[in-house]
């Protein structure tokens, strides 16, 4: 009976000792604990609504297509899911990771920074980041936060400037390349490349305030107009430059605003339309040095 006691008293006292430790456990990674219990059990299939503003395009291309919120099962669902969350205007949203290699290719996403910087080049720019986190927690979701390019009175601001002139200038009875020679036209007329970019101004805001910018003002400006006007197109980037590629009546075609509006020695404007409207084969003819993309990125424009 006394043996009997005291292994009886010893399994009391285990119990204590195992509950303490359970208590210890639970009290120093509770916050580890909660989030892991909420994102796993509580939330893991009920993900946030993801919210689509007015500059949403509804437009799927070869290298990248809006996709179902929820979780990804490839690669290629993760490329579709920065899309689709970028293209929305939503400026936090989190999924899921289901398959085994995931969080590595997340990673390697991250690491790479180009991938993610060319897939905004696919969004309206309003909608494009100015700066992108991605955080990966241990329960496999990720969280995607942005900064937007461009703010409130900034977009309020180049509407105006853009209906204004839509309103003055374009009428049911032009083409649509007309539409966009008038527009490429003005802005070439009435603004200037920034050689040496000593104010960074590089967004369609700095280029219409003051009338110089770099190519990503040029690029953005005619993307915001042409998505006005109702002509699908995207931004192309190159190693050191970047501009425009337009689906005109169902074929796509390169338009570059920035080097039509050519910095002369002479200290001249000049226009010219040497870039307007061009294949890839005479984009190329023309240079192929800062006009050399990744064609397997840029899929319509073979």
């Amino acid at each position: 009976m006394c043996y009997n006691y005291i292994g009886d008293a010893m399994k009391d006292i285990l119990k204590i000792v195992f509950l303490f430790c359970l208590v210890i456990v639970v009290f120093v990674f509770k916050n580890d604990i909660s989030n892991f219990i909420t994102d796993n059990i509580i939330y893991r299939n009920s993900n946030k609504v993801l919210t689509y503003n007015e500059y949403y395009l509804d437009n799927d291309y070869s290298y990248v297509q809006n996709i179902d919120i929820g979780s990804v099962e490839n690669y290629q669902d993760i490329l579709n899911m920065i899309y689709t969350i970028l293209n929305s205007g939503d400026n936090n949203y989190s999924f899921y990771c289901d398959y085994e290699n995931c969080i590595n290719d997340i990673k390697n996403l991250i690491a790479d920074n180009n991938t993610i910087s060319n897939i905004n080049n696919f969004v309206h720019p309003f909608n494009s980041f100015e700066s992108i986190n991605i955080d990966i927690a241990n329960s496999g979701k990720i969280t995607v936060k942005t900064k937007k390019a461009y703010n409130d009175s900034e977009i309020d601001y180049i509407k105006s400037y853009i209906n204004d002139f839509i309103e003055t200038n374009i009428n049911d009875n032009m083409s649509n390349s007309d539409k966009i020679k008038v527009f490429h036209d003005h802005i070439v007329n009435n603004t200037k490349y920034d050689k040496d970019n000593t104010n960074d101004l590089y967004t369609a805001y700095d280029l219409l305030i003051t009338g110089k910018a770099i190519c990503g003002g040029y690029s953005d400006i005619m993307a915001i107009y042409l998505n006005s006007i109702g002509i699908q197109n995207y931004k192309i980037t190159s190693e050191n430059h970047i501009w425009n590629l337009v689906n005109l009546d169902g074929t796509w075609h390169h338009l570059d605003m920035t080097w039509d509006d050519p910095v002369a020695s002479d200290g001249n404007q000049y226009l010219i339309h040497n870039f307007f409207l061009i294949s890839t084969d005479e984009l190329h003819k023309l240079d192929k040095v800062e006009h050399n993309f990744n064609i397997n990125i840029y899929l319509e424009a073979k």
